[in-house]
């Protein structure tokens, strides 16, 4: 790929093209470590947020009723599990992007689906042409909204997920002992409103592993005490709740 100062970008044995400048990058590695990827990526193969995919699909389907192909993007998309489910599940034309700042993340998710267009960027830069998005999703991650807002058609909206006040509860009981509640976010300025909703499964591990990677997957670990992580990784059951927020963006109207 040749951009228009003819910087040329090389794609990957896997399919994706790295677009982070260095001197964007914080850090060597910037985005999620290794440990974190893998764990985050055999926990979601076992299906345990799958639920939250047949809510996405929806909301896609709701939103938007263009008949030629959309333009959606998942931001901070991890090693691509749900931008992959929802494709395989929303039976309609469209374009997909998919974007992290971990190359090893967006490495791993390459190897999952080569009909979508995998890129390692920054949510505070992301190399997308104005007004060609029609769909933008971030589950659990951040997102510049000042940045993308021009990047957005003049019908796009923008769908947030983000953890519930119950999710992982029972985890978070294990580590603090008054564990605070997630707080929900707020409507970001430049945009209103157009949908809220909470959703929420039994979540029950009674695998080992299952419960390693979960707990190794989240920011708990990096926050918890050597005793609580002691506690929560000798675990051979878990009880607990999935639960999610779900708030649909649309760039507010100028009157």
């Amino acid at each position: 790929m040749i951009c228009d100062n003819n910087h040329c970008f090389d794609i990957a044995k896997e399919g994706y093209v790295n677009l982070l400048p260095a001197q964007h990058k914080k850090t060597k590695n910037p985005g999620d470590n290794n440990i974190m990827i893998r764990c985050r990526k055999d926990f979601l193969s076992k299906g345990y947020f799958q639920f939250l995919v047949p809510e996405i699909v929806s909301i896609i389907e709701k939103y938007n009723n263009n008949s030629f192909p959309m333009a959606f993007l998942d931001v901070g998309c991890g090693e691509g599990y749900f931008v992959d489910k929802i494709k395989k599940q929303l039976d309609r034309p469209a374009n997909y992007y998919a974007m992290d700042i971990s190359r090893e993340a967006i490495r791993l998710a390459a190897r999952r689906n080569n009909s979508i267009c995998w890129f390692v960027a920054s949510s505070n830069n992301i190399p997308i042409e104005d007004n060609s998005l029609d769909i933008v999703l971030k589950i659990n991650a951040p997102l510049n909204y000042l940045n993308i807002k021009n990047k957005l058609s003049t019908n796009a909206f923008v769908i947030s997920v983000t953890p519930g006040k119950q999710h992982l509860e029972k985890l978070r009981e294990l580590m603090y002992l008054k564990p605070a509640i997630h707080k929900q976010e707020s409507t970001p300025e430049g945009f209103s409103l157009l949908q809220n909703q909470q959703i929420k499964a039994p979540l029950y591990l009674s695998d080992a592993q299952d419960i390693y990677n979960l707990f190794k997957m989240t920011p708990y670990y990096w926050n918890a005490s050597n005793d609580a992580k002691k506690n929560i990784l000798s675990l051979e059951s878990l009880d607990t709740i999935a639960s999610f927020n779900i708030n649909v963006y649309k760039v507010e109207t100028q009157n």
